[in-house]
């Protein structure tokens, strides 16, 4: 946890919202500690829809495929220099080698390519952008009474691949494709807004497609939130008052005391926020043994809902911690 904020909220609950580490998807070998950066990504009119590509010539899908390439790296660099993993801070960009997979499909990196790049590069994994494509295109929603444009947006549709490769194995350690889409609104309910231009458009796609390979690759810190019961004019409402204030141990001793309480479903309320007290602490362990605890005095849905929220925050800490040991 890096940061913690409580925010009031009107009826039972008040919300603590705070930051946790969510382990990447992949999981590099020990020995990985230096990637390298390489774009193998056909530089081709043919990744562009048939429509987009329509009256472009070279010098366009330069800029174009510029603007794409570099947009895809300052997302992937953005990810990497904000993970706890520092050596992977500093990737090593390498030349590109469009030409590898212009003609041919699914031709990756052979063994002995892969053990020369990162000797000569002094690396242990290439990370290869092997493709990307892309589509523009727009939507209108005309009102039912008048032939006037209610709603009108763009859209720019990216396809992304990439390839990680290790030395020594002849074929690729990960294989990743993704598909994004995202709206642009230049007219909402026949108010006319203001957006981004083409460029920046595609710039915006693409980037958040860098960064979404980013998270694949490694961990990062993402927005949790719990719910603590409160209550009107009793002992929760007082300890409501007290986290508030940030005198959470406090309010632990007033939320301690009401697990002594003949009301099950106070109890269970009590229960609840004690297990989100030592959640923040990151005691994982004593915060799953009160969530059980508050189930089997009552089984209120808010609770239900913190048991599958924790339960994953417990299965994530083993691959988080041997992801950012070294």
């Amino acid at each position: 946890m890096i940061s913690l904020g409580l925010h009031g909220c009107a009826g039972m609950y008040s919300v603590v919202e705070f930051e946790v580490l969510e382990p990447a998807t992949v999981s590099f070998p020990d020995q990985v500690s230096q990637l390298l950066i390489l774009n193998r990504a056909p530089l081709s009119f043919s990744v562009f829809s048939e429509e987009d590509r329509e009256g472009m010539d070279k010098r366009q899908l330069l800029i174009l495929d510029t603007l794409i390439s570099n947009s895809i790296n300052r997302g992937l660099l953005h990810v990497l220099k904000q993970s706890p993993i520092e050596r992977f801070h500093r990737p090593i960009w390498l030349d590109e080698r469009r030409g590898d997979t212009a003609l041919m499909e699914d031709l990756v990196l052979t063994k002995r390519e892969v053990a020369a790049m990162c000797d000569y590069m002094d690396g242990d994994a290439v990370i290869s952008l092997e493709f990307y494509s892309m589509d523009l295109d727009s939507d209108y929603d005309y009102y039912i009474d008048a032939p006037v444009v209610q709603n009108h947006y763009y859209q720019v549709s990216n396809n992304v691949q990439w390839f990680i490769y290790l030395p020594g194995s002849p074929r690729p350690f990960d294989k990743y494709t993704m598909a994004d889409t995202l709206y642009f609104p230049d007219v909402i309910n026949g108010e006319v807004m203001e957006f981004p231009t083409t460029l920046e458009m595609i710039r915006k796609s693409f980037f958040k497609s860098g960064m979404k390979y980013g998270r694949y690759l490694v961990p990062v810190w993402t927005q949790a939130s719990r719910s603590l019961y409160k209550g009107k004019k009793d002992s929760l409402r007082r300890a409501s008052k007290l986290t508030d204030r940030g005198e959470w141990k406090q309010a632990l001793s007033i939320w301690e005391n009401l697990t002594a309480s003949d009301d099950s479903t106070l109890v269970s309320k009590a229960l609840n926020n004690m297990a989100v007290y030592y959640e923040l602490e990151d005691n994982l362990d004593t915060a799953s043994i009160l969530v059980n605890q508050a189930l089997e005095y009552d089984t209120l849905e808010a609770v239900w809902f913190y048991r599958e929220e924790l339960d994953t925050r417990i299965e994530n800490r083993k691959e988080v911690i041997n992801q950012v040991k070294y």
